[in-house]
């Protein structure tokens, strides 16, 4: 490639880096985005370089459909990217202040093999001419992320709750760890960010941090390197919160792993609390020790669910009132009915919509939210099963309102089709048993019976089982 090529291609990179503001915060755009390299524009495709496979489906993990309205916003209508990796590109980086540190493959590096585990004991001191860096503390937080701001719905109350609980009484053995696992964009994280801010604000001496699974790996890995584990374990050791994202990161780290369970032991017997993200539960992490599966179920494991309708309503709405811009209620309505996958889509596409209008001098109304969205809206076939979803289908089916299924009412006419809904929303999804029950305002015992209950009907009734086949050709369809 020419100079001129590398410098035009720099300048297409540059716009959509400019793109990203307001759409993905900046501190993820400093850390994870601007350090990546283009290396080609072609067919309309972006070709984007960075140094890890880890590094890689961090970013498509959390940034991808985000990081694609950028680039159609920068480069235009049917403009995409692609990741690629490329070890060669660590040293064209950033400049080394800006540069961060890369993230470590899942089976870490071979100088941190070359050592060997550190062994557990009591807290040692910092050796002399190391310096144990301290937490952030509230500069590690999202300033954004907070129980304030967060919307509050059928979908996410259980978690909502048992982090406002925390918040209120932290090290509690009962919620600690508070483990919060669920899909990319759903709120995990702003949950977590939520409780830091309300102990800071009530304990401002507290010291809370707030750090990425893959970057307490590298920190991990950097301080086996530069011998200074003292200086590591002091630092963490001496926290009275430790919030960690992504713990799935950690499956295969057999060290880190290590060094976690004796840091995650020393907290939480100091009374420390602990609140950890997944995006799986903790017994389906593959590759991660059944101590800490044991450990990160010792507490209060909870589940977080896309967002239903009126909460996506509401999240569009608190999210026009913060851009301070006036959106029609058919213009709310129009997204929320077709945006349904996450927290983070449905607001990226408002934040393309008031753009969009914004630079084109366009009235925000849904002509012009079908010419800013395009594709980024989709109709009813292809979208994930939900409890919404079932409940919808089967209250069609059997003539009932949704109130009635989750009413306290126990006539037939109403208890079969809750029972029907409760079954095929345990078998069409993987949300647990507690949070379909807060769904139909029942225990997680009530779901189980009504489960086992439809489960043997289909097993000794032909019309119970057809029922279900039915439905379930319904539901998959949509």
């Amino acid at each position: 490639m020419s100079v001129e090529q590398t410098a035009a291609l720099a300048q297409e990179w540059q716009k959509v880096l400019e793109k990203t503001v307001g759409i993905i915060h900046e501190d993820a755009v400093k850390k994870w985005i601007a350090p990546m390299i283009p290396v080609a524009l072609e067919n309309k495709e972006l070709i984007l370089a960075v140094d890890t496979i880890f590094t890689k489906q961090y970013i498509e993990q959390r940034y991808l459909v985000l990081l694609g309205d950028a680039v159609q916003q920068a480069l235009g209508a049917g403009y995409t990217f692609k990741i690629i990796v490329d070890p060669a590109i660590a040293d064209a980086q950033k400049e080394p202040s800006a540069q961060k540190e890369a993230p470590a493959e899942k089976t870490e590096t071979a100088e941190a093999e070359e050592e060997s585990a550190p062994t557990q004991g009591s807290l040692p001191l910092a050796s002399e001419g190391t310096h144990a860096p301290a937490p952030d503390d509230a500069t590690t937080l999202n300033s954004k992320y907070t129980f304030d701001a967060f919307v509050m719905g059928r979908s996410n109350q259980f978690p909502y709750a048992m982090a406002k609980a925390v918040a209120d009484a932290p090290g509690l053995p009962a919620h600690n760890p508070l483990f919060i696992y669920g899909g990319v964009g759903l709120g995990k994280t702003h949950l977590m960010h939520a409780v830091g801010h309300k102990i800071l604000a009530d304990h401002p001496e507290k010291r809370v941090l707030y750090i990425a699974s893959m970057d307490f790996t590298n920190e991990f890995i950097r301080s086996i390197r530069e011998k200074s584990m003292d200086a590591f374990r002091e630092k963490y050791y001496n926290i009275d919160m430790l919030l960690i994202d992504d713990i799935q990161f950690f499956a295969g780290q057999e060290q880190t792993q290590t060094e976690f369970f004796q840091t995650f032991n020393k907290l939480r017997d100091s009374g420390k609390q602990i609140i950890l993200t997944s995006d799986r539960q903790p017994q389906d992490v593959k590759d991660l020790e059944d101590r800490l599966i044991s450990r990160f179920a010792g507490g209060a494991v909870v589940d977080i669910q896309p967002p239903e309708f009126e909460t996506r309503v509401a999240i569009l709405q608190k999210k026009a009132q913060t851009e301070q811009v006036d959106i029609p209620e058919d213009v709310v309505t129009y997204i929320a009915s077709r945006v349904d996958s996450n927290i983070r889509e449905l607001e990226g596409a408002l934040t393309r919509l008031i753009k969009y209008a914004s630079m084109m001098r366009m009235p925000i109304d849904e002509t012009t939210c079908v010419a800013a969205l395009g594709n980024y809206l989709h109709g009813e076939k292809g979208r994930r099963i939900t409890m919404e979803m079932i409940e919808r289908i089967v209250c069609t089916h059997f003539k009932v309102t949704s109130e009635d299924i989750r009413s306290t009412k126990r006539s037939n006419d109403i208890a079969y089709p809750r029972q029907i809904a409760m079954f095929l929303c345990h078998e069409l999804t993987e949300v647990s048993w507690p949070t379909i029950g807060g769904f139909f305002n029942r225990d997680h015992s009530t779901v189980i019976h009504a489960h086992k209950k439809i489960q043997n009907l289909t097993e000794s009734d032909g019309a119970t089982k057809a029922l279900i086949e039915s439905l379930t050709i319904q539901i998959k369809g949509i």
